[in-house]
């Protein structure tokens, strides 16, 4: 469908909530041609749709997730479409992912999300050593066709060296803080964005009245000696990825212990009023730090939404939650339901701030389920203090603005990508209304309820012989 009248809706402006009821929405050759009342005459041969009084809002934008490299891709995205999300930042990549979408073979041509962008391979301590290989690694990314370069765990000197080399190329430099990095320094070094809080403790160790001693013991203290030699089998890589908290060296319980309990609502009011001044962003993805940090959580292994996702990454999801039950002792378990509660209490004194955020899921992670797990982030901001006109905004207008894309994303004007989301009930009276979806519009492409409903049935039904394919992309990375 090239042409068609959406008719009878009501547009919201994401931009200040303010709502135009009884309007019809042109869409032509996949962008938004014309808004118009629904009372004049616009068909002109074209095919009218009758939205029945829906809410109109534009595409959500899933801004940190992995389904690239999920077991099952082609099911991930079209989960996500279904769920109203219409585009979606790939958060971690490969030379031959990259290659890829240069040939126009990376994602299925319809019934999917637009890829947004995508990085190359994550630095490490396995390809960036070093201030030298961080440099080279770079380069070969940008070479590549990366839009951003992605961080997660490296040296001090490292990181630096690798933001210094973004910003002379003029590259995005996003992801984990790692444990040595101060969230203010990185910031006013221009680090782009920061995915997670940070993630752990990373950035609320910045609100602890014992800062200064907390960061000379992180420093003073020598990493032990990798016992793995070889290359890591990708199921193990898998599994860590999965809920790396089973991972956690003691010694970080202890310290997450100590920053919790002099943790400071001022000095996270002065942090908040820091990192506004200079331009960093943040992705808090707060549904993958609960999952995380209390994967034991009944509700996660009792969703009705677990029928779509593989059999096996599900089986895994649960093995790991068993050992997380089993392996930390309940004091342990409950300090980090404490240290999620500051991580969430971040969000709202972030955004009061003037931080610019995002919505991401993390979907990849356990128990992120493709497309609910952004639902869930919604759910989540609103709990941290967000109003339903905010929630909007950070899977909205404020992706758009991150990108470079406001002239063709983030709101319903006439020039813009016909990429919407139909909803069944107003969206800014209650963040419970995004959930709402009755049909989506993708590039043009309307999708009723029932057309979305049948996109879910058939992932569900391919998943009961599906098998992975052999040739899959590397595993997901934070």
């Amino acid at each position: 469908m090239n042409a068609f009248d959406l008719r009878g809706v009501t547009v919201v402006d994401t931009r200040d909530g303010s709502l135009r009821p009884n309007t019809t929405i042109v869409v032509e050759d996949g962008k938004i041609a014309h808004l118009a009342p629904a009372t004049s005459s616009t068909e002109n041969g074209r095919r009218s749709v009758d939205a029945g009084g829906a809410f109109v809002v534009p595409g959500f934008l899933e801004c940190h997730a992995h389904p690239l490299n999920a077991g099952d891709p082609v099911g991930y995205l079209t989960m996500m479409l279904a769920h109203g999300i219409t585009g979606v930042r790939q958060m971690s990549g490969t030379p031959q992912a990259l290659a890829a979408r240069r040939d126009g073979t990376l994602m299925p041509a319809v019934d999917v999300p637009e890829l947004l962008e995508m990085p190359g391979e994550i630095l490490t301590r396995t390809n960036a050593p070093n201030p030298q290989r961080v440099v080279e690694e770079i380069h070969k990314q940008r070479d590549a066709g990366a839009d951003f370069i992605k961080v997660i765990e490296v040296d001090r000197e490292t990181f630096y060296a690798g933001l210094a080399e973004c910003t002379r190329l003029g590259l995005r430099y996003i992801g984990h803080l790692p444990p040595e990095i101060d969230i203010r320094e990185a910031a006013q070094r221009g680090m782009r964005s920061v995915e997670h809080l940070g993630p752990r403790d990373t950035q609320v160790l910045a609100c602890s009245t014992d800062e200064t001693a907390l960061r000379a013991g992180i420093a003073a203290r020598k990493r032990p000696p990798s016992q793995i030699s070889g290359p890591i089998p990708e199921h193990v890589i898998r599994r860590a990825i999965a809920l790396p908290t089973l991972l956690t060296d003691p010694a970080e319980f202890t310290r997450y212990r100590r920053v919790i309990d002099t943790y400071s609502d001022e000095k996270c009011r002065e942090l908040a009023a820091f990192l506004a001044t200079t331009g960093m962003w943040q992705v808090p993805t707060l549904i993958r730090i609960r999952t995380m940090q209390q994967p034991d959580d009944r509700s996660y292994r009792e969703d009705p939404n677990l029928r779509y996702v593989p059999l096996a990454t599900r089986q895994m999801w649960q093995e790991l939650s068993e050992q997380f039950e089993a392996k930390l002792s309940t004091e342990i378990r409950a300090m980090l339901k404490e240290l999620f509660a500051l991580q969430l209490g971040l969000v709202k004194p972030l955004h009061r701030a003037g931080v610019k955020l995002m919505a991401g899921s993390d979907t990849g992670g356990g128990w992120v389920i493709p497309g609910v797990g952004l639902h869930r982030e919604f759910d989540l901001l609103a709990e941290a203090g967000l109003s339903p006109l905010e929630v909007l905004q950070l899977t909205t207008i404020n992706g758009a603005q991150f990108l470079g894309r406001e002239a063709t994303l983030g709101s319903i004007d006439e020039g813009k990508n016909a990429d919407l989301v139909l909803l069944g009930a107003n969206p800014i009276a209650d963040v419970a209304n995004l959930h709402q979806v009755t049909g989506v519009v993708r590039a043009g492409r309307y999708y009723s309820a029932a057309q979305l409903d049948a996109m879910k049935q058939r992932t569900e039904q391919r998943l009961r012989t599906w098998a992975p394919a052999p040739d899959a992309l590397k595993p997901p990375c934070c």
